[in-house]
């Protein structure tokens, strides 16, 4: 295909104004992305990095030709595409984690995001670097590769009004700069050569960027149905984390009422075996319980499991002094027989936690004769919880107001979103609080709206080329449109004709009704079926009507009683065919001599009562033979000779009857032919 486009400058051969301008435009943009990277934070880097080489590519590309420009921009493409896929490759096939390891090869500590392009920066150089891999030509789709460029330049625009979500989708404000000085390079080179072909480009163009600014729209709100419902999936696994702390409280009080309710069946106070071996399960399933202890009276410790060194050192203290900050608690289980809890306090193993005190009735004793005291470490009950959480996923922190009980640190770079839940610890409010991190949420988040946004823009592209080369063979598929509706109508017409003779073959002209040839080959199909009956019907003194009335109305009464004995017939199962002049035949398969009678007088007797008459007044009637076939092979002449001597038998009798033919014997006739 001849080119429309002026020749590219090479570095032997003069150049044209346009080339001129759109050099210098390139080395302007390469000259402010030399600028980005030399200012540019660590994160920027990359994207200033690749910067440079697609503008020093254009550069090289107006300057020196396509083929020296190569060197830049096929690697250039090469880790913009890589870049693309580290988007679009769902999570089973290659964890996001495996992308972070390679980050942290190459600089220790660095993530993927650290070293990625934002997405829409990414496609825009992909598009700008594309238009100039195919040298700019409008049949190799690079007018729409830039206005995708476009496109994207002011997508990026509006995601900078927006609020910043999880991936990086927008350059720096530089970075755009710099995208918007390589297109504008590009388009002031071929404005002069696309001009002469605006007609057939823009049919080709607009579609295109309609369904790329389509796909642009979709990506958007998918992405922030995606992220929203990201957002309320993690929340929700905030709260039911949360939950299970509560239920984990609730299943711990319920334990504790439980282990005092065992001593109401004792008559003594319990000793050191009974008391570890009650305290030993309720202890190995609540790891959180640093003890079990028995309180007397007197608010001393009698008893306590598990029998460790620090909980041995507690042995004799007496609560009313040694823990002032319990003791309101202490007196309600000892003196008021009600349970009893402490504040979150300092707990005389150490640590924050809070202890619960429940009375003890022995049998028969109406007062308290000791309590229980179950010392609850709040950092350990907040690792029964956390034991179950990745550190990878997310930092985990239990709050009482501004001070800080328990924590577990993430071991990854945390995300933008943290989660708050109150909590209720027996009436002690506590906030448990959680920040994913960002690992976590980008391999959570899900592809399919980068991949809707990819496979658009690719369909886009697709679309202009198709377009685009259609114009081209307008003028040929106009000729070839004519050719082939004159085909069509020929085809058309013969096969109507066509249709009309195979159905005149089976049918008779003037009644519609199937013709002998029909009936016999139904007869053929119904063979292996016994009983079957066939109905030989003849109008009576048919010629006077046709002499008297006329042959177009004696043709009318042929209509009229072709449709009546189609309609009986076919209520009946079976077909009603015109046998030739005023004869007709019908074919009722599975019916038996007694059956084929009575619909043989059902016809006789809606013809009779049909209005139909000669031109005396009187009604017109039919006469019908009626032979059924036995069992044997289907011999078609005998069938129809008895039918036939029925009908005679009939006629003889004084019409407007019918007769049932004598039974059919096996010998005799011939079969139906295979071929009519």
């Amino acid at each position: 295909m001849t080119s429309i486009y002026p020749p590219r400058p090479t570095s032997d051969r003069p150049v044209n104004g346009w080339s001129i301008t759109a050099s210098l435009v390139s080395l302007l943009g390469a000259l402010i992305a030399l600028a980005l990277a030399v200012i540019g934070e660590h994160g920027s880097l990359p994207a200033a990095g690749l910067l440079v080489v697609a503008a020093l590519g254009q550069l090289v590309w107006y300057r020196l030709g396509p083929a020296a420009s190569r060197v830049l921009l096929w690697p250039a493409l090469g880790l913009l595409g890589l870049c693309l896929v580290s988007y679009l490759m769902p999570e089973p096939w290659l964890p996001h984690a495996s992308w972070d390891h390679l980050a942290n090869q190459i600089v220790t500590g660095s993530l993927l995001v650290d070293w990625r392009l934002p997405l829409l920066l990414t496609l825009c150089l992909i598009a700008l670097l594309l238009s100039l891999a195919v040298r700019t030509r409008a049949s190799l789709g690079a007018p729409m590769l830039l206005g995708v460029a476009g496109l994207l330049l002011l997508a990026q625009a509006v995601e900078a009004l927006q609020a910043p979500g999880l991936l990086p989708l927008r350059g720096t404000w530089l970075a755009q700069a710099i995208l918007l000085t390589l297109l504008l390079g590009q388009v002031v080179d071929v404005a002069g050569a696309w001009k002469q072909q605006s007609s057939r480009l823009s049919r080709a163009l607009w579609p295109g960027l309609s369904l790329a600014l389509l796909s642009l729209l979709i990506w958007h709100y998918q992405k922030t149905l995606e992220e929203r419902d990201l957002a309320a999936r993690v929340e929700q696994q905030h709260v039911q984390m949360a939950q299970s702390l509560s239920r984990e409280i609730d299943d711990h009080l319920a334990a504790m009422r439980r282990f005092a309710n065992v001593w109401r069946l004792t008559p003594m106070i319990p000793g050191a075996t009974a008391w570890a071996t009650q305290a030993a399960p309720y202890q190995r399933d609540f790891r959180y319980f640093l003890n079990i202890a028995y309180i007397d009276a007197t608010s001393r410790i009698q008893l306590v499991h598990p029998p460790t060194a620090i909980n041995l050192q507690v042995l004799g203290s007496r609560l009313f002094d040694d823990q002032p900050a319990g003791r309101e608690a202490v007196a309600s289980a000892l003196q008021h027989g009600r349970e009893g809890r402490t504040d979150i306090i300092e707990l005389l193993q150490g640590g924050p936690g809070m202890i619960h005190y429940l009375p003890i009735f022995l049998a028969a004793e109406s007062r308290p004769t000791g309590a229980v005291a179950m010392a609850v470490s709040l950092p350990a009950l907040a690792d029964t919880l956390f034991a179950n959480i990745d550190p990878g996923d997310q930092k985990l922190s239990l709050y009482r107001d501004r001070e800080r009980l328990a924590h577990q640190p993430a071991e990854a770079r945390l995300g933008p979103w943290q989660l708050e839940t109150e909590l209720d610890l027996s009436g002690v409010p506590l906030m448990l609080l959680s920040q994913p991190t960002l690992r976590r949420l980008l391999s959570d988040l899900p592809r399919q709206p980068v991949v809707s946004l990819t496979v658009g823009l690719l369909l886009a592209q697709l679309l202009y080329l198709v377009l685009f080369s259609q114009q081209q063979m307008v003028t040929q598929h106009r000729a070839v449109r004519r050719s082939n509706r004159e085909l069509r109508r020929e085809i058309r017409k013969r096969t109507r004709l066509q249709q009309e003779v195979e159905w005149l073959a089976g049918h008779d002209e003037l009644t519609g009704l199937p013709n002998r040839r029909t009936f016999l080959k139904a007869l053929r199909e119904h063979d292996p079926s016994r009983p079957i009956s066939v109905l030989l019907c003849d109008i009576d003194y048919f010629k006077k009507i046709n002499d008297r009335l006329g042959h177009l109305e004696g043709d009318r009464y042929l209509n009229e009683i072709g449709r009546l004995g189609s309609e009986v017939t076919a209520s009946a199962g079976g077909l009603f065919a015109r046998q030739g002049g005023e004869e007709f035949v019908a074919c009722l398969p599975g019916r038996d001599e007694q059956e084929a009678m009575r619909i043989a007088e059902l016809l006789r007797e809606t013809v009779a009562g049909s209005g139909l008459s000669h031109a005396d007044g009187a009604p017109l009637t039919v006469s019908i033979g009626v032979a059924t076939a036995t069992p044997g092979p289907l011999r078609i002449d005998d069938l129809l000779n008895a039918a036939d001597e029925a009908l005679y038998s009939a006629k003889h009798a004084g019409r407007n009857r019918a007769r049932l033919a004598r039974s059919l014997a096996a010998p005799g006739g011939e079969e139906l032919p295979e071929q009519l």
